[in-house]
């Protein structure tokens, strides 16, 4: 049996987990296995970049946003310094009106420093963005090319858990777990060249 689309995915993990009695509750079972990918998992296929307009002290988080890789301003491409929230307002910087030099992230927002009293910047971000929900059977994504055990056995993990089947769980979790592993360093290794330096600038959220 093929997998790749969401309709296939769903006539699979009823057929591996031999049951016909479950079909209505196989997309709650895959919507959980998203969630737990989202949370698991960062790879290249999960960056994407965004404008953010700048013209008060917030700006909202764009749709499936999962955390910062870098945010530069567009005018001269200074990169602005992420500082965590408590830091952020010690240092006074969130009370001084200008061009933005540094973010944090509170809520679903960014929150800038110092913030425009009068027009606006373009901040140019490149972020991990979650990969878009499943929901009609021809959708498909990266993972159904390259990762789809991760799908499959995520799915079949969290019916599993349903079930309260624990033998069942710990097999499930024991393949996700494997394929994760294996994508996060076939990533790494297809990022940096062999013999290139694994350096890296600093951490954002």
């Amino acid at each position: 049996m093929s997998i790749t689309n969401y309709g296939e995915l769903k006539a699979a993990i009823a057929s591996w987990a031999e049951r016909d009695d479950l079909t209505s509750r196989i997309p709650e079972f895959i919507a959980l296995a998203e969630d737990r990918i989202a949370l698991d998992l960062r790879v290249r296929p999960m960056e994407t970049s965004a404008d953010i307009t700048i013209s008060a002290q917030t700006a909202a988080l764009p749709t499936g946003f999962l955390g910062v890789r870098r945010l530069v301003l567009d005018d001269d491409a200074s990169r602005l310094e992420y500082i965590n929230p408590e830091q952020f307002w010690i240092r006074g910087i969130a009370r001084t009106e200008g061009k933005p030099k540094a973010f944090t992230i509170e809520g679903e927002n960014f929150v800038f420093g110092p913030y425009p009293s009068s027009g606006s910047y373009t901040g140019k971000l490149f972020y991990w963005a979650r990969f878009t929900a499943l929901s009609a059977d021809e959708d498909t994504n990266w993972l159904f090319t390259n990762a789809r055990g991760l799908l499959l056995y995520g799915s079949l993990l969290e019916l599993a858990m349903y079930l309260e089947d624990d033998e069942a769980a710990a097999r499930w979790g024991r393949l996700y777990e494997d394929i994760k592993a294996r994508v996060m360093k076939s990533d790494r290794r297809d990022r940096f060249p062999v013999g290139a330096p694994m350096r890296s600038e600093g951490a954002t959220p």
